[in-house]
């Protein structure tokens, strides 16, 4: 997973059919926040970063 809680416990990825931890909260134009993987980010804003932790990609 994108963010390994070890839990099993989420927060999940809102995207449709996504099944990764959440790792971020993005402010979407159309639905309003929206919790996410690093993969759904797209160019949308993000409000704050889950309590997972960081992104080694994007450090």
């Amino acid at each position: 997973m994108s963010a390994d809680t070890g839990d099993g416990f989420g927060p999940f990825c809102g995207a449709i059919g996504c099944t990764e931890d959440a790792d971020v909260v993005i402010d979407h134009p159309k639905h309003g926040e929206r919790t996410v993987c690093w993969d759904y980010i797209g160019d949308y804003e993000v409000i704050r970063q889950s309590q997972q932790g960081e992104n080694p990609e994007r450090d």
